[in-house]
């Protein structure tokens, strides 16, 4: 009996985690979409992609301090490439590559 009860808490862990996943990186999407949005430029593939994942300290908790990369194109031709960074559920910081080689950070 006891290794199923352990069973179930870890499968339960299991869940939870990958709902917290999943709420993270639609989060991420939607401050990725609003981005390109002010900007004027299109979302390419209208998703993100989880690059790093690690805990962090956010003042009194222990938080995910994550960043996700995507690709945009300002004029509907050129690919370009940003990342965005979260601590928990909180946008930190947009950093897009532009064409001259320099960085706009939000």
């Amino acid at each position: 009996m006891d290794g199923a009860i352990v069973a179930f808490l870890v499968l339960g862990a299991v869940a939870l985690w990958w709902h917290w996943s999943l709420q993270a990186r639609e989060a991420a999407r939607h401050h990725a979409r609003a981005f390109c949005q002010r900007q004027g430029w299109q979302l390419l593939d209208q998703t993100v992609a989880l690059g790093a994942l690690w805990p962090v300290r956010d003042g009194d908790h222990l938080r995910l301090r994550r960043i996700y990369g995507f690709d945009f194109s300002p004029d509907g031709g050129a690919r370009r490439h940003a990342d965005l960074v979260m601590i928990g559920p909180r946008l930190v910081q947009i950093s897009a590559e532009l064409e001259d080689g320099g960085r706009l950070i939000e």
